[in-house]
């Protein structure tokens, strides 16, 4: 397992305490399925299916037609995984390119705050 696997497992974890934790985010979910791709530009990428609150079939590949893709490199990932690139920087400054319904994007980054 590669650093930033490592690191995307890490954020999952975290992801499903929060779930856990916070029963209005957990009812909030019930219902949603999307499937996201992490883009890495410089090696495979990864995709998983959020299924309601729960994250399914975590794997290193692309997935067909995702709602949700995120692109940038993976020395980008790793800095944004750690805290040393921030979000909004990485995306204004192009660093980090999502792709995704409106709707996912707020949902995307009320969970991330």
């Amino acid at each position: 397992m590669d650093e930033l696997e490592q690191l995307l497992n890490e954020a999952i974890e975290k992801f499903k305490a929060k779930i856990e934790e916070d029963g209005a985010i957990k009812k909030e979910l019930v219902g949603i399925k999307r499937t996201l791709f992490i883009n890495v530009i410089d090696k495979d990428g990864y995709s998983f299916i959020l299924d309601g609150p729960e994250i399914k079939d975590f794997k290193r590949g692309a997935i067909d037609e995702p709602d949700v893709k995120v692109t940038a490199t993976e020395e980008d990932f790793i800095l944004l995984f750690k805290g040393e690139l921030k979000p909004m920087k990485a995306w204004a400054t192009k660093r980090l390119v999502v792709k995704a319904s409106i709707d996912d994007l707020l949902r995307v980054r009320k969970f991330l705050g």
